[in-house]
C-alpha cells in the first residue's frame, strides 16, 4: 500500500458534514518529517534567489507594534501573496518587508536555504519551509523556534501543526496546505462530446487523443512536471498510487523498482513517445511553467495545485473554460488515494538578526485575515480548519472560495510521501533516475534499478 491517509489518519484528516460542507481537520502530512510538499511551486518570472539579500539589522519592540527590517525568501509561485503579506504587515507596524523570489521549485528553494544555512548567514530572516524539512532544519539547527502567543494554532487543522512540531516545540507557523488536481479545459471536451472528465490512466489518454483530433488547434493533451526535480517524483508517486503500489516493502525498506513502480514510470514514457499526448518538451519542465503553458490555452489536460485556480479567473484565454477534479487512477483502483498531500510553513532562519520583527510575521500569516485573503484572492487552501465550513463566510466580506469544495475532495483522496529523515536525499535519487527514463537515456526498469542500487546503499543501509 502507498502511506495514504486511511482509517485513524484519514478521519483525522477530513470529516463531511451534514449539507454538503466539509471541514478538514487535518490539511497536510509531514509524515514525521517525510511527507507532503512536492509544492515543486514556482514560477519563472520570479527573479532567483541568491545571496544577495540586504540585511536589516536589529529589530526593536515600536509604540503599537515592531519595528526594524526583515527580509522574507519565498517560493516564486507565492509572490503575489508575498506582495500581499508585505502592504498589509507595512501597514501594520513599523516595520519594513522585503521579499525575494527562490527558484522554480520545491528542490531548487531547499539548495539555496541549505546554503545560506552553510554560511551561517543572516542575509534573510523569514522563509518558506516545505513540509518534508522540518526535520531536517530542526535537526540542524537551521530552524529557530517560534512562538504561538495568542493560540492561533489551535484553530488549525491538526497535521501542518503537527508537521511543525518536534519536541513539543513549534519550528513553523504553517501557511497553507495542498492537494493536487486534473486540471481540464471543459470547452474542448465538450465539443469534442465529452460531459465528465476522465477517471482512469487509459480514459485519460483516450480522451485526449479523440479531443485533439476533433478540435482543429495545435494542442498539448497532458502535460505535467517532468524536469529533474521534486515535481517527478510526486509525480511518478502520483501514478504509483493510482495502481495501488508503495514504496515500502514489508520490512519497511524503500522500494522503488517494483512491478508497479516500473509500470507507473513506462506509463509516463508511453505518454510521451507512444501515445503522443505529453510534449516531448516535458522532461525540463516545472510546475509554474505548465501552469502558464494551460494558461496561454492550448491545452487540454494538466495536473497542478490549488494555486493555478485563482490565477486562471482574471482575463485570461482560459478563464471560464476550466474545471479541476481528482487525479485519475489506473483501471481497477477507484479508491486510490493517489493525490500527493503537501504544504508549507513560514520558519525562522535561526541566524536572523531581526528575530522579533520575524516573529510578528509569522503571528500575521496565521490571522484568520491573512488565511482568508490566502484563500479567497490567492486559492491557496487554509490550515485554519472553520475556514471550510459554510458558517465562516457567512460573517464574512467574502464569498466562499468555490475552489475549497473541489479541493476538498482531493484532500480525501491524498497520500503522504515517505516518512524519512533522508526524504530529500531518497526524492533526489528517484526523481534524476526516472528523468533519465522520460529522456530515454535507461529504460525504466533499468533507471528504477539504478535508483534502487543507490537507495540501498546510501539510505536502507546506512
Amino acid at each position: 500500500m502507498a502511506e495514504q491517509l486511511s482509517d485513524p489518519r484519514r478521519r483525522q484528516i477530513v470529516k463531511s458534514l451534514a449539507g454538503g460542507s466539509a471541514v478538514l481537520l487535518a490539511g497536510c502530512s509531514g509524515g514525521g518529517g517525510g511527507g507532503g510538499g512536492e509544492t515543486e511551486s514556482g514560477g519563472g518570472d520570479t527573479e532567483s534567489g541568491g545571496g544577495e539579500t540586504e540585511s536589516g539589522g536589529d529589530s526593536t519592540e515600536a509604540s503599537g507594534g515592531v519595528s526594524g527590517t526583515i527580509n522574507f525568501v519565498h517560493i516564486s509561485s507565492f509572490e503575489p501573496s508575498a506582495n500581499d503579506f508585505k502592504s498589509a504587515f507595512e501597514s501594520d507596524t513599523d516595520a519594513t518587508l522585503k521579499v525575494q523570489g527562490t527558484p522554480a521549485e520545491s528542490s531548487s528553494t531547499r539548495e539555496y536555504y541549505v546554503n545560506q544555512f552553510a554560511a551561517q548567514s543572516s542575509n534573510f530572516d523569514v522563509g518558506m519551509m516545505d513540509v518534508v524539512w522540518p526535520a531536517e532544519f530542526v535537526n540542524a539547527g537551521w530552524a529557530a523556534e517560534v512562538e504561538d502567543p495568542e493560540n492561533r494554532t489551535d484553530a488549525m487543522l491538526e497535521t501542518p501543526v503537527d508537521a511543525v512540531t518536534l519536541d513539543g516545540s513549534l519550528y513553523g507557523m504553517p501557511m497553507f496546505t495542498d492537494a493536487n488536481g486534473l486540471y481540464y479545459r471543459t470547452d474542448l471536451l465538450e465539443e469534442a462530446g465529452y460531459d465528465e472528465p476522465p477517471e482512469t490512466y487509459m480514459e485519460l489518454v483516450n480522451m485526449a487523443q479523440d479531443v485533439k483530433e476533433q478540435v482543429d488547434q495545435d494542442l498539448n493533451g497532458y502535460i505535467w512536471q517532468g524536469g529533474p526535480n521534486e515535481g517527478l517524483t510526486i509525480m511518478w508517486l502520483n501514478w504509483l498510487w493510482g495502481m495501488g503500489g508503495s514504496v515500502r516493502d514489508g520490512d519497511g525498506n524503500l522500494v522503488v523498482n517494483t512491478e508497479k513502480g516500473v509500470s507507473a514510470l513506462q506509463h509516463a514514457v508511453d505518454l510521451i513517445y507512444e501515445h503522443e499526448i505529453t510534449p516531448k518538451s516535458i522532461p525540463s519542465s516545472g510546475t509554474d511553467g505548465n501552469r502558464q503553458t494551460f494558461q496561454q490555452g492550448n491545452t487540454i489536460f494538466m495536473r497542478n495545485w490549488p494555486y493555478a485556480y485563482a490565477l486562471f479567473q482574471d482575463d485570461t484565454p482560459v478563464t471560464d473554460k476550466f474545471a479541476v477534479t481528482t487525479m485519475p487512477k489506473a483501471e481497477g483502483n477507484p479508491d486510490a488515494a493517489n493525490s500527493c498531500l503537501g504544504g508549507w510553513s513560514l520558519f525562522i532562519n535561526s541566524f536572523s538578526e531581526n528575530v522579533e520583527t520575524a516573529q510578528a510575521l509569522a503571528n500575521y500569516i496565521a490571522s484568520p485575515e491573512a488565511q482568508e485573503r490566502l484563500a479567497a484572492e490567492r486559492s491557496r487552501l487554509p490550515v485554519r480548519a472553520d475556514m471550510y465550513e459554510d458558517s465562516y463566510w457567512e460573517d464574512s466580506d467574502n464569498d466562499k472560495p468555490a475552489f475549497l469544495d473541489r479541493f476538498a475532495q482531493n484532500l480525501r483522496q491524498t497520500s503522504a510521501r515517505p516518512a524519512t529523515p533522508q526524504y530529500s536525499q531518497w526524492s533526489n535519487i528517484v526523481y534524476t533516475e526516472c528523468n533519465k527514463a522520460l529522456t530515454q537515456q535507461k529504460s525504466p526498469q533499468k533507471a528504477l534499478d539504478d535508483a534502487q542500487s543507490r537507495i540501498d546503499s546510501e539510505i536502507n543501509n546506512a
